[in-house]
């Protein structure tokens, strides 16, 4: 069955509050699909990058006044490059299953990778209760040749990924993540076997210290691509690219190439150690060359770019390939008092690159501002190669856009769970973004904590302090007064998105020692006896469907 046509935007002329008009035109894009417009052309080969961590205003193109980003920014001259693309989250797990289902987290149902660790009253485990439809699985249904390369756990099938790829592999593994090596180096580590640990270190010398997977990830493409020679089936590649995570080391010369004169202790790593040189109170100069580290990985990821976009020249396919750049999240430097990422959904942390190049299909390059978000890439690859999806979606198709028409603003969701010590409920933290403007919130069960606006028309708009809306203000009244309106939307889209039928086990000791040496899979195990429902829904109710 098709999915239902977007209904009628709320208009924002007149006396209607900006915030209330972007709270309803998203509950009202959620209550359905917009249905993907199907284009006579000729099928496009569908090439998506998504570059791990990289926001969006550290591109050279827009602004940025260091020269991080010379491919992207030539990309982006030849194509369309979306000025404030967001997020549906802060971090990779659930953000990327929001770019393959155009589904928001609250109707994916995945936002937290505790998940994996529930378990039910006799002690058995709870399966992640997964919806929606990957766009592999359609593209590949549609006749595609599909393939992948990823660099990080959690895009492993074991998170639901992979689905509708002939080929889905990772690159790039540690001695922790190393199908051989890692359970080899656990074992001699619990045995307390010090020579042992010492034997897989000089055995596998590669698997330890910083790893540079980019280049790894795009060697395969290019071979890829080259073994399939002329053939005329289409093709959908996705890659995903790790370097410009922390820490934050690269190759030379891009290591120092921003920062050549600094003389401190910085190097980029250690960010998130238990005792880390990285702090709100750190020396200004010193904060200063961790951003330049940062830089150097961006700059790192574009030069390998460079030889996957020559490769496609080389190989006379950029001209009908669909090449879509893009990030799962951003990255903090304290603009709001935090490090790395996973812990706001400020701009900084959400606002993500998005630029479009199709030169058989986008002819006249151009720079949207119109606020876009990463659940709609699934809709817009599903238009411009015609394929059926058969299941809803929260996001639409911007082909229209990127050929110049006009659109309705539409309002982004982004959401995250923080699990902080000591407290059995989360905080739900959560931004929507329409147009010029952004209002955070965090709720703890049906209580909201704070509501911050953000007029993001004023320049560093959104990356500095907000304004506070006080409880009785008029804003904050009608923002809570939508919030039962949007969840009918949220809730509606979630029952109508098919459940991901699947064997998720949970995590191995193996698999959490892999997140944690990243900084990941914290938390204590009183987790999985709170029901994902209880934390999902926007007004601290249940999902009725799951009660």
């Amino acid at each position: 069955m098709a999915p239902p046509s977007c209904p009628p935007t709320v208009p924002s002329h007149g006396r209607q509050h900006p915030i209330r008009a972007g709270l309803l035109c998203l509950a009202g894009a959620l209550l359905g699909s917009c249905s993907p417009e199907v284009l006579p052309p000729a099928r496009p080969h569908v090439l998506l990058i998504s570059i791990d961590t990289l926001r969006a205003d550290h591109l050279s193109s827009a602004g940025y006044p260091f020269a991080t980003t010379p491919v992207m920014d030539q990309v982006a001259a030849e194509g369309v490059r979306f000025e404030r693309c967001i997020s549906s989250t802060s971090w990779t797990l659930p953000a990327h299953i929001s770019m393959f289902t155009g589904l928001p987290i609250s109707a994916h149902g995945i936002d937290d990778d505790r998940l994996w660790r529930r378990l039910d009253g006799q002690g058995q485990p709870i399966a992640p209760d997964l919806r929606g439809r990957f766009l592999a699985e359609s593209l590949q249904a549609a006749g595609y040749d599909t393939a992948g390369w990823f660099t990080w756990k959690y895009l492993d099938a074991r998170f639901g990924f992979g689905r509708g790829f002939n080929r889905w592999e990772r690159l790039g593994h540690n001695f922790y993540s190393h199908p051989e090596v890692g359970p080899a180096w656990m074992a001699a580590r619990d045995a307390d076997d010090a020579d042992g640990m010492r034997a897989l270190y000089a055995q596998h010398p590669e698997l330890f210290g910083v790893i540079h997977s980019t280049s790894k990830v795009v060697d395969q493409a290019i071979g890829w691509l080259e073994e399939r020679g002329d053939k005329e089936q289409p093709f959908f590649l996705f890659l995903h690219l790790f370097d410009v995570h922390n820490p934050y080391v690269s190759p030379e010369p891009f290591h120092s190439q921003f920062d050549p004169t600094y003389e401190g202790d910085i190097d980029g790593t250690r960010v998130t150690a238990p005792v880390s040189p990285v702090h709100p109170d750190m020396d200004p100069r010193d904060l200063q060359n961790l951003v330049a580290r940062y830089d150097g990985g961006i700059r790192h990821v574009d030069d390998q770019l460079g030889r996957l976009v020559e490769s496609l020249k080389h190989l006379g396919l950029d001209q009908d390939t669909l090449l879509v750049v893009t990030s799962d999240h951003g990255e903090e430097f304290f603009e709001h008092g935090g490090k790395t990422h996973r812990g706001s959904v400020h701009l900084e942390s959400i606002q993500v690159p998005l630029i479009l190049r199709w030169p058989a299909g986008i002819e006249q390059p151009r720079v949207v501002s119109d606020t876009v978000g990463i659940v709609d890439l699934a809709p817009t690859i599903l238009a411009a190669t015609g394929s059926d999806h058969a299941a809803p979606m929260g996001g639409r198709n911007l082909l229209p856009m990127a050929r110049g028409a006009a659109a309705d603003p539409r309002a982004y969701l982004s959401e995250l769970i923080i699990f902080e010590e000591g407290r059995r409920v989360p905080l739900r933290r959560s931004s929507w973004i329409r147009g010029n403007e952004q209002v955070t919130m965090d709720m703890r069960g049906p209580t909201v904590e704070n509501m911050v606006h953000f007029d993001l028309s004023v320049a560093g708009g959104g990356f500095g302090p907000g304004v506070a809306l006080p409880e009785g203000s008029a804003g904050r009244e009608q923002f809570q007064k939508d919030l039962a309106h949007m969840r009918e939307g949220l809730l509606r889209l979630r029952q109508g998105s098919p459940r991901m039928e699947n064997d998720l086990a949970p995590l191995t000791p193996f698999e959490l020692q892999d997140l944690s040496s990243m900084g990941y899979g914290g938390g204590d195990n009183n987790f999985h006896t709170q029901r994902m429902d209880d934390r999902l829904s926007l007004d601290g109710g249940v999902w009725p469907d799951q009660e």
